[in-house]
């Protein structure tokens, strides 16, 4: 992320950097501009000196009777004027030549530093698309990554669900059973609650039938014999059957209380069951609940990082009109600098085609004429050590720009093979570097403005 960050940043500054270079071009086309200017106005100044120079000797062939009269030693210092005159005409015009030529070699150097600072601004803009094409693909293959996984986690989720729904379902059913068996055991109870009172009963009919048959044997042993023969069978079919129930009556109890033991038991231990399915699944789904939110979270960032990279690939293509728009400025650059070395070489042929002073007057006015040649002398002095200035200072811009290329491209090697390590430092590099072209463009453009 903190790449991310820090590379729009980067070229935003080579963008104010580029901006300022325009302004610079613009400033040293007004600045060819007036030179242009400066050149009319000399040359209409020429004018107006040969004018003079015309009226001069027009005034020159009607003194001519007076100039026979001067002195041979006025004719000497005359002579001795023009001699020196010729002398520091040439020695100007050889250090105005040096100096045009210093010029012109100043002006290809500088041309081929903006040559070299356009080749590098076109490597970084390769190696910047490089770096953002390959991001934007890891950036959309960890997208479907986690749409994979966000696909695969939704599906457990599901499961989960399901699973929870079968779990709850079967507890109904258990429960229902749970029901059902402790129905079956209270009409059991029911039952059993009959029997002893049927058998209650019968007991009570027997005691009161053996009071009956000790009531009667005394009295009526011999006649009713048969009478209590009858009553002992009944007595003994009511003992044998009282027997049969009470039997029937302990094995039902047995069973009961067993079946109903069981009964409890499974339901504890379906409760149980149900209890640790019922967790279990509950923190399945609270862990697939937090992986869900996490996966969406995730695809969110990616999302977010795969926009910036989209706005960084269009502003990518703008810096790329943005340079073409450049070289544009570099023709019109090197258009105004060729126009200048025209109109230098002019100057030099109206300089080899003056001619020189035959009287006083044409003295004072080529005195005039030498001091305003020294004037323009001494601003193309000072042009031309700003122009030197500029290209030194270039050829610096030059040095630094190399040493971020290297820089830029040893970090998208880093990012093709994968590896990180290191980004930051040389992220700082590159800052340091960005700073240190923006004090170089801002004496540039402080040369310029002088």
């Amino acid at each position: 992320m903190c790449q991310k960050r820090r590379s729009p940043m980067k070229l935003s500054e080579l963008e104010s950097q580029l901006s300022q270079l325009q302004d610079d071009l613009k400033k040293a086309k007004e600045q060819l501009h007036s030179s242009e200017n400066s050149r009319k106005r000399a040359l209409q100044e020429a004018e107006e000196a040969r004018a003079q120079a015309a009226e001069a000797s027009a005034r020159a062939s009607d003194s001519q009777a007076q100039l026979a009269e001067l002195s041979s030693v006025e004719q000497t210092r005359i002579f001795e004027l023009r001699r020196l005159s010729q002398e520091r005409d040439r020695s100007w015009q050889s250090e105005l030549e040096a100096m045009q030529k210093q010029h012109e070699a100043d002006s290809a150097a500088l041309v081929a530093a903006m040559g070299e600072v356009h080749r590098l601004r076109v490597q970084l803009a390769a190696a910047a698309r490089a770096d953002r094409k390959q991001e934007v693909a890891e950036a959309l293959a960890t997208v479907d990554e986690l749409r994979a996984k966000l696909s695969a986690s939704e599906e457990a989720e599901a499961q989960a669900r399901a699973l929870h729904e079968e779990c709850k379902q079967q507890l109904e059913a258990s429960r229902a059973t749970i029901d059902s068996l402790l129905t079956d055991g209270s009409k059991l109870m029911d039952s059993f609650s009959l029997v002893v009172t049927e058998l209650e009963e019968s007991r009570a009919k027997l005691k009161a039938l053996e009071e009956e048959v000790a009531e009667t044997t005394s009295a009526k042993a011999a006649a009713s014999g048969q009478r209590c023969n009858c009553s002992d069978s009944e007595a003994a079919e009511l003992r044998s059957a009282l027997e049969d129930v009470e039997a029937r009556f302990q094995e039902e109890k047995i069973l009961s209380t067993v079946e109903t033991q069981c009964a409890y038991e499974l339901m504890d231990q379906i409760k149980v069951e149900s209890d640790l399915r019922h967790g279990k699944l509950a923190a399945a789904l609270a862990s697939a609940k937090s992986e869900v939110m996490f996966l969406k979270a995730s695809l969110f960032d990616r999302e977010s990082e795969l926009r910036r990279a989209h706005d960084a690939t269009k502003k990518l293509q703008d810096d790329a009109r943005t340079n073409s728009t450049a070289d544009e400025l570099k023709a019109q650059l090197q258009g105004a600098l060729q126009e200048n070395g025209q109109l230098k070489l002019e100057l030099r042929q109206y300089e080899s085609e003056k001619v020189p002073a035959k009287s006083d007057a044409d003295a004072a006015a080529e005195a005039a004429k030498k001091g305003e040649t020294e004037a323009e002398l001494r601003r193309l002095r000072v042009q031309a050590e700003q122009w030197r200035k500029a290209a030194e200072t270039a050829m610096a811009l030059l040095t630094v720009g190399k040493g971020g290329n290297g820089k830029i491209l040893d970090r998208g090697e880093s990012l093709d093979g994968g590896k990180y390590a290191g980004l930051y430092d040389e992220l700082d590099d590159d800052a340091a570097a960005a700073r240190k072209n923006g004090n170089v463009l801002r004496r540039i453009s402080g040369m310029w403005k002088k």
